[in-house]
């Protein structure tokens, strides 16, 4: 399924250097280069990253192995666990310490949050082992520090046990996770986990306040979840032991979905009547045992209520260039839940649609949860999405497999780099499903209407120091516009080209926003930081706007002002009485030495549109259009050849 085509136009940056030589003339504002951090510059001069946004010769990312058991209790809303974890250090630096996430503090009394919360006692830490010595551990913050006897050298490994428990918070109370009754749980930062140590900047292990989400190494999990019989457990990794949790009629429905494009009902209505929605046990419980490989989190759902439908989509080039592979889809939710009755199709396209313009699916399953929260939240091959119309969320969750999932920026620190680049392609998604094209144009919309009510903000920021209203926009709204502007200024063909290559390079690594930027610049060929300093560091408007109109001797004469701080093209459109159409671009460069341009059309236009296409974000459209104004029948003669001259016309 390709991307359709939006319109483009040829464009010339200015680079940066240039830039600062001419001392542009009016109150042209010249963006600072982007300065690389100390870390990142280091990283470069060993190997691990480049100046061309791919990973260096020499890159490396550390790894874990997590052995995850946990019993889940539904009636007290108690999960215990043991954790067993088994830290590689594939980095040239000896470790003196390991530092673990207990992401479940964030609920306990007293603890810092950027989120309103119903405080639990959060992580109980019972007993911690390393390579099966108890040690002294307390979990300060959110985080748990283990200094270690002796370094662990490059190329080792070491063993940590935790043992624990919480109590679930109800849905509602916690971000992210919860339960309602004891019906339905969603199980997320359930378990304590390895902070990222990275090339740039070694362990990055900023206190979980709520907001910012998470940053998270890649590792390997084998889950052994316990829940009661009749419990429906969907998890992260592909199911062990369908024979001694699943029925004989649901495992034949699941083989009948591995091969058909008509979704099949796995558990139904009429399973749950019968009381036969999973195997039975003597005891009265089951444990359910998953294995994944490669990602960097892992989730489970439990449920009594749930109905189950399964199809599977087909993965573009999964197995190599022209090899297309499989992955199954999976839809749980309760029953009259509006449209989740479709939750598996728009799951399957969307994996699709990903997989053909993004990067292939590389897991076996793909999973939309029901429930719990408003919204959703995304997890690897696993999604909780609230609501009884959740083609959109869907969509939008399923995103994020590739955005931080595959791609494992760090979230807390610039959540743009995910939340955004997810925002931008759900819409491409959306559109292609819904075979409509407006999306790109109504989130350039979106964003020029909120920066005109003075609510920009910069995106270079930590996601916990945003309010909530701001981070929304500067982590989502704001940067999709700013990706739709910047395949508007590219054109499809190489924006698409760069983002592909920066999915490919990066899948399973941490890139940092400079990978990003340096990615772009290296596959366009152009200097884009100027372009970059300013939407993403800066809150700077644009504004361009038809200052006059001349029409004389057959010709028609434009004079635009360039009002705002942020410098980019103009496109500027003329149409005619018999309803052709010019256009002429005014360059950045134009617009980096002064404020005022002028542009010439043969023949006299009717109307005079700036950004036709709405692929830039001008703030302040009202200024953007100009029209002749209709003359009366008996004047037309007498004022055939004589000059016209006016202003714009506001429009609404």
């Amino acid at each position: 399924m390709a991307v359709r085509s939006a319109p483009s136009f040829v464009v010339v940056l200015l680079l940066a250097a240039a830039a600062s030589a001419q001392s542009p003339a009016g109150p042209r504002v010249v963006p600072y280069p982007i300065d690389l951090p100390p870390g990142f510059e280091a990283a470069i001069a060993k190997g691990t990253r480049t100046r061309d946004g791919r990973p260096g010769p020499k890159h490396w990312t550390n790894h874990a192995k997590y052995t995850l058991a946990a019993e889940l209790d539904p009636q007290a809303a108690r999960l215990v666990g043991k954790a067993t974890m088994v830290y590689e250090n594939r980095s040239p630096d000896a470790l003196d310490r390991l530092v673990v996430h207990c992401y479940q503090d964030l609920m306990k009394a007293g603890a810092q949050r950027t989120r309103t919360v119903t405080a639990t006692n959060g992580f109980e830490l019972v007993e911690a082992r390393l390579e099966g010595k108890k040690i002294r551990a307390t979990v300060m913050d959110t985080r748990l520090m283990v200094r270690l006897p002796q370094p662990l050298p490059p190329g080792a490994s070491t063993t940590l046990e935790i043992d624990y428990a919480f109590d679930v918070p109800k849905a509602g109370t916690a971000p992210r996770m919860g339960h309602e009754a004891d019906k339905v749980y969603y199980l997320g930062y359930w378990y304590p986990q390895f902070a990222v140590y990275d090339d740039v900047e070694g362990w990055v292990a900023d206190p979980h306040r709520g907001n910012g989400e998470f940053y998270m190494g890649y590792a390997d999990y084998e889950l052994r979840i316990t829940a009661p019989v009749g419990y429906l457990v969907r998890a992260t990794g592909e199911l062990q032991n369908p024979e001694a949790t699943l029925t004989a009629a649901a495992r034949q429905r699941l083989a009948q979905a591995a091969t058909s494009r008509e979704i099949v009902r796995v558990v139904t209505k009429e399973d749950h009547d019968k009381g036969e929605v999973t195997a039975t046990s003597a005891d009265g419980k089951l444990t359910w045992r998953f294995l994944a490989s490669n990602v960097r989190d892992a989730a489970v759902s439990v449920a009594r209520s749930y109905l189950w439908d399964a199809t599977h989509a087909v993965v573009k080039d999964k197995d190599g260039p022209g090899k297309d592979g499989t992955c199954m889809i999976h839809a749980v939710y309760e029953p009259n839940s509006g449209d989740w009755v479709r939750a598996a199709e728009y799951a399957r396209h969307t994996i699709e649609f990903m997989s053909a313009n993004a990067y292939p699916y590389p897991w076996p399953h793909m999973t939309a949860c029901e429930g719990i929260i408003g919204g959703g939240m995304e997890y690897p091959m696993m999604t909780i999405c609230g609501g009884r119309q959740p083609a959109g969320v869907i969509a939008h969750e399923l995103c994020h497999m590739w955005f931080p999932m595959l791609v494992g920026n760090n979230e807390k620190r610039f959540a743009w780099q995910d939340e955004g680049f997810t925002t931008f392609w759900t819409t491409l998604c959306r559109d292609d499903f819904t075979q409509r094209s407006n999306g790109p144009r109504r989130e350039v919309m979106a964003y020029g209407n909120q920066v005109a009510v003075g609510e920009d903000v910069v995106c270079m920021r930590h996601a916990d120091a945003y309010g909530q209203d701001n981070f929304g926009f500067a982590a989502y709204g704001k940067p999709a516009a700013v990706l739709h502007q910047l395949r508007g200024l590219l054109g499809d063909e190489t924006f698409f080209a760069a983002f592909r290559r920066y999915t490919a390079d990066w899948a399973y690594k941490h890139p940092y926003p400079h990978d990003f930027f340096h990615a772009f610049a290296d596959a366009s060929k152009q200097d884009l930081s100027p372009y970059f300093r300013t939407w993403f560091f800066e809150a700077w408007p644009l504004d361009h706007a038809i200052a006059e109109v001349a029409r004389k001797d057959g010709r028609t004469t434009v004079r635009l002002l360039d009002k705002g701080r942020a410098v980019h093209p103009c496109v500027v459109e003329a149409k005619f009485a018999d309803g052709t159409t010019q256009r002429q671009t005014v360059p950045a460069t134009t617009w980096w030495q002064g404020t005022s341009a002028t542009v010439e059309f043969a023949g006299a236009a009717v109307e005079v549109r700036l950004d036709p296409d709405v692929t830039c974000l001008d703030c302040a459209r009202g200024n953007d259009v100009w029209k002749a104004a209709p003359e009366k029948p008996a004047d037309v003669d007498a004022k055939a050849g004589q000059d016209k001259k006016t202003g714009p016309d506001k429009q609404d």
